[in-house]
């Protein structure tokens, strides 16, 4: 809402604190202060209006009035309900300040104007209630056409992972493994020394390149969720992860995931499988720990390695939200979509990617650890 959104009695505290150099306030000085209280209420670009505790209106600015669409002075002492759906969620916010008396902010549908959204905020004070709202459906609408756009991209980037990794393995892997043959035939053409040594090395190199590619292709494509669920496909992923690298892994993660919408079990499994590829190419790590846990309010997905740790610049980044690296900012974007958050922890121990996401994506989870979800 902005600097200007405060409530009434923090506006009449700023007008009164430049009152109390006199020792005595004189009639005037009180009409002066709230001629600017109404001033700076009138200027605020924000609807305003105050209620008193019998749900009237006492008071609103010209933001509301243009809102509501009537004449004020028709407006003032008239019941808020009668103006509004008592029942509309709007409503409820505004009776559950009044009544526990305290401050409260939330996006809520208007009861006003059905299929309009409002940032509305809502503060106790000695006559009432204040009330402040703005209407917020377009950035709404624009936040979850972005959210749109950057689904089908990430869905299109996981395409073209499963395409290159396709063409991967049955393009040049297989040139690779051409390659082997054909120095496995020289040899007879070689005599023994110096040439038999190139030869051997050269052996050796095509073999570290077709391992890194089976490592690579394995990575840019991890099995699908369609059958095995999230925490099923991970354990294997992970397993297959090890047995190519060469890096331990262990797993925990209840069997509950299953029950989160699939796009969200998606791009947990990308969110991971990007955490596994930088340990593996960047961190020299040794063993990579994945945990995923419920918590009351959020489940935190947590990838912790003990490779080297992310350098001084980096972790700066980082802490200040500019994420470096294609990989990271592609992670980052899979859990704003479902307005989860990513943070990067490191020091010279290692790494912990942090991937957190509000609860109440689904009637179906089950926040109880399951008894399943031991380290593999």
């Amino acid at each position: 809402m902005g600097d200007l959104s405060w409530s009434r009695n923090a506006l009449e505290k700023w007008l009164w604190r430049g009152l109390r150099g006199s020792t005595k306030a004189a009639p005037g000085d009180v009409d002066g202060a709230s001629e600017r209280l109404r001033s700076v209420l009138a200027s605020v670009s924000d609807c305003y209006f105050t209620l008193n505790p019998a749900y009237r209106i006492t008071d609103l600015n010209e933001a509301a009035v243009d809102w509501v669409g009537s004449n004020p002075d028709q407006v003032v002492g008239a019941c808020l309900w009668d103006l509004c759906n008592p029942y509309a969620e709007c409503s409820l916010v505004i009776r559950e300040g009044m009544q526990e008396r305290r401050r409260i902010r939330r996006e809520v549908m208007s009861g006003l104007r059905p299929g309009r959204w409002l940032d509305l905020q809502v503060s106790p004070s000695a006559e009432g209630l204040s009330v402040f709202f703005t209407d917020v459906t377009e950035r709404r609408a624009a936040t979850a056409a972005l959210d749109e756009l950057s689904g089908r991209l990430l869905n299109l980037q996981d395409e073209e992972r499963q395409r290159i990794a396709e063409e991967l393995h049955d393009s040049t892997a297989q040139h690779l493994v051409a390659a082997g043959l054909h120095l496995m035939r020289l040899q007879q053409y070689l005599i023994p020394g110096e040439g038999q040594k190139v030869l051997d090395e050269a052996a050796d190199s095509v073999e570290e390149a077709a391992r890194e590619l089976r490592t690579f292709t394995y990575l840019l494509h991890p099995p699908g969720l369609e059958h095995g669920g999230l925490a099923g496909t991970v354990r294997d992923f992970a397993a297959g992860f090890a047995r190519r690298t060469g890096l331990e892994t262990s797993v925990c993660m209840p069997e509950t995931t299953k029950n989160l919408p699939f796009d969200i079990q998606r791009s947990l499994l990308r969110v991971i499988q990007e955490a596994l590829t930088n340990a593996y190419r960047h961190a020299a790590a040794s063993r990579v720990m994945i945990d995923l846990r419920f918590g009351a309010t959020t489940m935190k997905l947590r990838i912790l390695d003990d490779g080297c740790g992310l350098s001084r610049g980096v972790r700066k980044a980082a802490e200040d939200g500019a994420l470096l690296g294609v990989g990271v900012t592609g992670m980052r974007a899979r859990l704003l979509r479902f307005g989860g958050c990513l943070r990067l922890l490191s020091d010279a121990r290692g790494t912990m990617v942090v991937a957190t996401l509000p609860l109440g994506l689904s009637e179906r989870i089950t926040t109880d650890q399951d008894p399943s979800a031991s380290p593999n």
